[in-house]
């Protein structure tokens, strides 16, 4: 996948003539997905390239100030859009001369003019333009108006609720990754590098990795996971937190993979959270911090030889 942060000759060929995707797209949950399948569908049966665009620093950011905790680092979204088999990714700063564009200006001359794109495919809550005026049937009509055509998808519902970004990052807020996790399509991943850490997990019989990520949201508590290191994929415990029983003051993010031991200091490690088992807690000695890591684990074992562990370490391997 190309990926284009101005509109150079080579970005104007790539996307002429192409399907696109306008959006966030921020954790790539199910909803998205459909989003870029119809995508990849409708660029397939035209024999056009399908595409993306996309904006980084996340515009509510920008324009509003408003600190939004985002469910994927940028290199995470990239790399989902990547392995969706996009061909090309255009990503926007939405600054303030490219904010103040009204929507009808927006689709003549970002759209139509720039682009040249065919069709453009967008969720059913899609806003745009100067203070997000304009909705999906201004779009419809801009796309009459200057020639490319319009697809609106429903929104993916499960349980009852409406699949959004907004929604899973108060799921991973509070920690209910299994719930996030369902309207993902995939589990929560904390990614970034193992750093040396001061190897209390050592000295508890449980030696652990210390992850130093970029990640927004860093759920609280203890976690099945998995952990992957150099596209091998280990069965995990992880723990989020301030490691309370030994004074701590900061948040550390650690992981303990099950039955093997690997030295992976400052390589690329990524956790996926599977399911939360307590939370964090002070406890009176090491001993007692030590009989709840053990308990922990057993807990973790017991997951992974059932058929839902067995399947996500299969779908890790493949997908992750």
């Amino acid at each position: 996948m190309k990926i284009f942060r101005h509109l150079s000759p080579e970005a104007r060929k790539q996307t002429s003539g192409s399907v696109l995707a306008i959006g966030i797209f921020d954790g790539f949950h199910l909803g998205h997905q459909k989003i870029i399948k119809k995508v990849k569908a409708e660029a397939s049966s035209r024999g056009s390239l399908a595409g993306v665009l996309s904006f980084y620093p996340h515009p509510e950011r920008v324009l509003n100030h408003r600190p939004i905790k985002m469910i994927q680092t940028l290199e995470q979204r990239l790399q989902a859009l990547e392995r969706a088999g996009l061909d090309f990714c255009l990503l926007f700063d939405l600054d303030d001369k490219l904010s103040r564009l009204s929507g009808e200006v927006f689709a003549r001359q970002i759209i139509k003019e720039s682009l040249g794109v065919r069709q453009v495919v967008v969720g059913h809550n899609f806003r745009f333009g100067y203070q997000r005026q304009c909705g999906v049937e201004d779009l419809k009509r801009f796309g009459r108006l200057f020639d490319f055509k319009v697809t609106a998808l429903e929104p993916v519902v499960s349980h009852g609720r409406l699949i959004s970004s907004s929604l899973i990052r108060e799921l991973l807020e509070k920690g209910k990754v299994e719930e996030a996790r369902q309207l993902l399509g995939h589990p929560y991943e904390i990614s970034g590098r193992a750093i040396s850490g001061h190897r209390l997990g050592h000295q508890l019989g449980y030696p652990t990795i210390n992850l130093e990520t970029a990640n927004d949201i860093l759920p609280a508590g203890v976690f099945i996971s998995l952990t992957k290191i150099n596209k091998e994929v280990f069965p995990s415990v992880s723990n989020i937190g301030v490691r309370p029983t030994f004074g701590g003051q900061t948040i550390q993010v650690e992981s303990h993979l099950l039955d093997v031991t690997r030295k992976v200091c400052r390589q690329e490690v990524s956790l996926f959270l599977l399911k939360r088992i307590r939370a964090e807690k002070k406890f009176d000695s090491p001993q007692a911090l030590r009989e709840a890591i053990t308990r922990d684990i057993n807990l973790a074992r017991n997951f992974f030889t059932g058929t839902a562990g067995r399947s996500l370490i299969k779908s890790a391997q493949l997908d992750f």
